[in-house]
């Protein structure tokens, strides 16, 4: 084998483990990064849930219960 084969077969078996492993942790990265942003919407919601006051109707006094006098 020659020195020249040698590097052609060396080139292409790196090629080869590029074409194999580049999709996978591109999908990975992805993911992380999608991950992160849910984290941050996550975050953002709660924050904005706290700073918004309840909006619930107000229980009205009716005072005390006349059966509960007796």
């Amino acid at each position: 084998m020659t020195l020249t084969n040698y590097y052609a077969l060396l080139a292409l078996e790196l090629a080869t483990l590029a074409l194999l492993v580049f999709p996978p942790l591109v999908q990975l990265f992805q993911l992380i990064h999608e991950g992160e942003q849910e984290t941050e919407n996550a975050k953002r919601r709660i924050a904005a849930r706290q700073l918004v006051p309840a909006n619930l109707p107000a229980l009205p006094d009716i005072g005390a219960d006349p059966e509960e006098q007796t």
